[in-house]
């Protein structure tokens, strides 16, 4: 039996993905090569939608906000931590400031090794695919080369040309042989999105409001028992 076989059946695409996304670059592209040399298409459509720490850091900003507090900030620290400088700096430039200010603390007591950096990027990519799979990542909205059509595999196995959606707004249909689809009476697309993407970054601040006022009050209950002990 071929690599490929095993994932032909319905759901077998995702599970492929997700055995290459779990495992180190190196090994990454093995696999890559191998699906490559059985067949090209796959592997094209393959890597069109294997997640990578590049990808995510060219997604809007307002999505990676959702994303980030769902991930351990120590896993996040090994991660961010074992980057290349630049990328590094790009990923911390991404991060709530509660987030951004643990990875730092993090960071100046420890260097993650290769290993620990490979498993903080891993556990990052099992919160976007569990998102994903929850239905409150779309990659629809930002990066459609990412969505996985429910019948790849048997789309796959008879060489049908896989096409990319749109970018589309939560209430606009993806169907091209439908009228669009303006609800709020009639307000644009473009602007329901813009509405939804701000009441998201709104749900993220207050979430982040929420933590500092809770560390705040940690803060403020140590200086207190340290006061009575002295």
């Amino acid at each position: 039996m071929s690599m490929i076989d095993r994932y032909r059946k319905p759901g077998g695409f995702v599970q492929l993905l997700n055995l290459i996304e779990t495992t180190g670059k190196d090994k990454q592209e093995k696999f890559l090569k191998m699906i490559s040399d059985e067949n090209p298409t796959w592997e094209a459509e393959v890597r069109k939608r294997v997640l990578t720490v590049e990808k995510i850091l060219s997604w809007n900003p307002t999505y990676l906000a959702e994303i980030f507090p769902r991930v351990p900030a120590l896993q996040l620290a090994m991660l961010i931590g074992g980057l290349p400088k630049d990328k590094s700096e790009a990923f911390l430039a991404l991060l709530g400031y509660t987030e951004r200010r643990r990875v730092e603390e993090i960071l100046k007591d420890k260097t993650p090794t290769p290993g620990e950096t490979t498993s903080g990027a891993t556990k990052l990519f099992e919160e976007i695919r569990k998102m994903e799979a929850e239905g409150t990542l779309k990659f629809e909205k930002f990066d459609p080369e990412m969505v996985i059509p429910d019948d790849i595999e048997e789309k796959l196995g008879q060489g049908v040309s896989i096409l990319p959606l749109t970018k589309t707004a939560d209430n606009v249909s993806t169907d091209p042989g439908s009228a669009p689809a303006h609800g709020g009476g009639g307000v644009p697309p473009a602007l329901l999105e813009e509405m939804s993407m701000l009441r998201r970054k709104l749900v993220v601040l207050s979430q982040e409001n929420n933590k500092l006022q809770t560390e705040n009050h940690e803060m403020k209950e140590k200086l207190e028992r340290i006061r009575k002990i002295a």
